[in-house]
């Protein structure tokens, strides 16, 4: 047994094992009207995970279920990036981190193996690494860099930081690198003593968008996949709902197996019978051996369906869970050499180079700014095709002007300007990726908007600059408020 396996297990050993939760945001749907409703059906969950929020809002949710073990997803934390410890604010978004940790008491932190922010360029949701063995041993360094350096942190209680755990990402129509998904965790659990996050619902569009679905059917993929993945590293498995996009019909196309449903990640939506079959079968996969929890992710998912979706599972899950402690038992935890001698590298700087360059390019495809070849290794080109022309052209700048809020609706008086001087939204999505900016010290999307849409209209219709600063700052007086105050 590797040292870096050794200290995984270490840590491992001391989180309870808790069985079915809930992955939460807490505004939508209401964490607490959802929690009354579970009472009143009588469904009881293990344990939630709570979505990032602002302190104010986790202290109400600390306080009011204070019986309930909590877990935390983080935000910010792009640990996929180059150049994450000297462009984003690394420190102060782990000190964030810490901070809602103890407030939360969790026993993990979870982010997603996937960045928001590459470059100086800021997207709403998550695009996946590139999958290459350099961008596996960047990942590695600095997820164990940040685990240690939560260790250095005031646990009282705890006395010890809680396990930090990387969640296999979505595939939102595309996949670049020269390794598989499964490899890339593989490799960057080799190095970092980190756990995982098996989201069933992303593996599901690693087999659509990777055109694995061409030459298998989904279960002789999953088969293949579970034998690769890194699975004795699995804390918690996720299961949400998959959705077509708003802006994209499904596509049919010819292959030897039925064509799947262009579907991504979509929290909101129902499980689809797919997800619940997979389900089943890993659970019980002999090698799953340090898993911790089961949750669905249900943010923004009718509170009725939830409670639907949660019998079906409890359904699938009893007679095939098996029976494992309910608490830490002092003493059964794995000892090894403390410490991060054995594994304490550090990429070069030319690796670093060359992935910074890499994700710069990354930025010019996904954003449509250059199609076709670059010069970067071939395998680069293997599933850049229409799929990512589908992402550029129409999930970007449906993202831009109505994804985590509707531009039109945010600024109602400001558009009908730019509507009676003949100026195109679209123009918008130009200036949102016209140049690079500095990341803020916290990563917050709604906010980047309303700021960047002021901007905007400085440039390309002055005479509504002040129109459009007083929406924008009713919009953000308004939005602080509600982040800091607690739910219903």
């Amino acid at each position: 047994m590797s040292g870096i396996h050794q200290e995984f297990l270490r840590r491992a050993s001391r989180i309870p094992f808790f069985g079915l939760g809930l992955s939460v945001d807490v505004y939508s749907p209401d964490i607490f009207e959802l929690y009354e409703e579970l009472q009143n059906r009588k469904i009881l969950m293990s344990y939630l995970e709570i979505f990032h929020a602002a302190p104010e809002a986790l202290e109400v949710v600390r306080a009011r279920l204070p019986g309930i073990p909590l877990a935390y997803h983080a935000e910010g934390l792009w640990f996929t990036q180059p150049e994450w410890e000297t462009a984003y604010d690394s420190q102060e978004r782990l000190q964030t981190a810490a901070r809602d940790l103890q407030i939360l008491q969790a026993h993990w932190v979870n982010q997603e193996c996937a960045t928001k922010e590459i470059a100086g360029f800021a997207f709403g949701t998550y695009l996946p690494p590139l999958f290459t063995g350099a961008s596996a041993e960047v990942t590695a360094y600095h997820t164990w860099k940040a685990q240690q350096q939560l260790d250095q942190c005031d646990w009282g209680q705890q006395a010890e930081s809680p396990l930090l755990l990387l969640e296999g990402p979505p595939l939102s129509y595309f996949s670049i690198g020269d390794i598989s998904y499964a490899e890339f965790f593989t490799r960057v659990v080799a190095m970092a003593p980190c756990g995982l996050v098996l989201d069933l619902g992303h593996v599901w569009t690693v087999y659509r968008y990777s055109d694995a679905w061409r030459s298998q059917d989904l279960q002789s993929f999953f088969e293949a996949f579970l034998e690769q993945f890194p699975l004795e590293r699995v804390i918690q498995i996720h299961i949400a709902g998959l959705d077509c996009h708003p802006t994209i019909l499904n596509r049919l196309a010819s292959g030897p197996h039925q064509n799947p449903p262009a579907w991504i990640d979509a929290h909101e939506a129902p499980i689809p019978e797919e997800l619940l079959q997979l389900l089943a079968r890993v659970v019980r996969e002999p090698r799953l051996i340090n898993l911790k929890g089961i949750a669905l992710e249900v943010d923004n998912k009718q509170i009725s369906l939830i409670c639907r979706e949660v019998k079906t599972i409890m359904e699938i899950l009893e007679p095939l869970v098996p029976s494992r402690p309910q608490v830490f038992v002092p003493g059964t935890e794995v000892h090894g050499e403390e410490g991060p001698q054995e594994w304490d590298f550090e990429p070069s700087r030319e690796i670093r180079h060359m992935l910074t360059r890499q994700y710069m390019d990354y930025v010019d495809l996904v954003t449509g700014k250059v199609r076709g070849r670059l010069d970067i290794p071939k395998a680069w080109d293997e599933g850049v095709g229409k799929e990512l022309g589908y992402y550029a052209t129409q999930y970007l700048p449906y993202e831009i002007l109505s994804w985590g809020g509707d531009v039109r609706v945010m600024f109602p008086q400001t558009c009908q300007l730019l509507d009676q001087h003949g100026v195109r939204l679209n123009q918008f999505v130009e200036f949102w990726f016209a140049h690079a900016r500095t990341s803020e010290s916290e990563y917050d999307f709604f906010l980047l908007k309303i700021h960047l849409f002021v901007e905007f209209l400085d440039q390309v219709l002055p005479r509504a600059v002040s129109p459009v600063k007083l929406e924008a700052e009713l919009l953000s007086q308004a939005y602080v408020i509600a982040c800091q105050g607690s739910p219903a």
